[in-house]
C-alpha cells in the first residue's frame, strides 16, 4: 500500500487480512500523513520519531483487538495533529490515541491537537465487549497530551438493552502522565488516575451540584471559546485551573427603565413596579 509522507520513517509496513501497520521509528526527520484515508491501520509512532496528521487525512483502527487496540500509538516519539480524523477500533471499543513514555523516563512521548482534529474512541458491539473506548489516554509518567483545539468523543458503550446509555469511554482518561486543556470540543469523561490535567479558561469546578453518579463536573468557557461541561473522575488536588477572566462571558445586566416625567398614584406604582420585576426576569431567563 502506498503512504503519502514527506519522508518515509517507518521501518516496516506489515499487513494481514484485516489490517495494516505502519510504523514511524526514525528520529533523525519528521514525516507526514495526509490528503487520505487509512481505513483498518495501527499507526506506531516510536523512538524520538515525528509524525503529522494532515490535510483532512483519516485514520480507522481494525475491528479486531488482535490487531492492536489504538489506531495510533505513541512511545517514546511526538504526534503533531493538525487537521484529520482518528478513530479507535469499532465492535470491541479501542481506543484512538494512546500516549506512553518508556518506565526509564530518557525520553518523553507527546501529543497535540489543534482546532482540524476529530478523535473518538470506538464504540462497543454487544458480540465483542459492552465497553466503549476512549478517544485519547496518556498512561506513563513523562507523556503528555495538549489539546489546543478538536473535537474528542468518547466512544458509545452497551448494555443488554440500548447502546449509548452507559458503559461509555472516556475523552481523556491519563492514568499517569499529564494533560493540558486549552480548547475543543469534548464529548465524554476526563478520568485521572495518578497523572495531572490542566485546564485553561473561565473555568470552575462544580463539586456542590454533582451529576446523577456523584461525580463533580467542569464547567465553563476554555481559553479558545468553546464551551466545556464534562464529568471529572479522579482526585480534586491532581486538577489545576489555570483561570482566564478574558473569555469569561460578559455579565446579564438588568434592564434600565425611564420614568422621567411619568406620575403615578398608589395603585399605578404597584402596578408599575410589578412590570419592572416581570420584565427583569424575562431578561434574565433569556439571558
Amino acid at each position: 500500500m502506498k503512504v503519502v509522507a514527506s519522508l518515509l520513517l517507518f521501518l516496516a509496513t506489515s499487513s494481514t487480512s484485516t489490517a495494516i501497520r505502519l510504523y514511524f521509528n526514525d528520529d533523525s526527520n519528521s514525516a507526514s500523513l495526509q490528503n487520505s484515508s487509512y481505513p483498518s491501520h495501527n499507526i506506531f509512532i516510536s523512538n524520538g520519531a515525528t509524525l503529522q496528521l494532515t490535510n483532512g487525512a483519516s485514520i480507522t483502527a481494525p475491528a479486531s483487538v488482535d490487531d492492536g487496540e489504538s489506531a495510533i500509538r505513541i512511545d517514546d516519539a511526538s504526534f503533531i495533529g493538525v487537521n484529520g480524523t482518528i478513530t479507535g477500533g469499532a465492535n470491541f471499543g479501542g481506543i484512538g490515541v494512546t500516549i506512553s513514555s518508556s518506565r526509564d523516563g530518557r525520553q518523553t512521548a507527546n501529543a497535540s491537537f489543534g482546532a482540524g482534529m476529530a478523535v473518538y474512541g470506538g464504540d462497543a458491539a454487544r458480540k465483542e465487549t459492552t465497553q466503549g473506548g476512549d478517544a485519547v489516554q496518556v498512561i506513563q509518567s513523562g507523556s503528555r497530551a495538549t489539546f489546543d483545539g478538536g473535537t474528542i468523543v468518547a466512544g458509545r458503550g452497551c448494555s443488554q438493552e440500548v447502546c449509548g446509555v452507559s458503559n461509555n469511554g472516556n475523552a481523556i482518561k491519563v492514568v499517569m502522565g499529564e494533560v493540558i486543556v486549552k480548547g475543543g470540543m469534548f464529548d465524554g469523561d476526563f478520568y485521572n488516575l495518578q497523572g495531572s490535567i490542566q485546564i485553561y479558561g473561565c473555568v470552575a469546578i462544580d463539586d456542590e451540584k454533582k451529576d446523577e453518579d456523584g461525580r463533580m463536573r467542569i464547567k465553563g468557557v476554555l481559553s479558545d471559546g468553546s464551551s466545556i461541561d464534562v464529568a471529572y473522575v479522579g482526585e480534586e488536588e491532581q486538577l489545576e485551573i489555570v483561570y482566564d477572566e478574558s473569555v469569561c462571558p460578559p455579565a446579564v445586566a438588568a434592564p434600565t427603565i425611564d420614568t422621567s416625567g411619568v406620575e403615578f398614584d398608589s395603585f399605578g406604582k404597584n402596578s408599575f413596579m410589578l412590570s419592572v420585576l416581570v420584565s427583569i426576569a424575562a431578561s434574565l431567563a433569556m439571558g
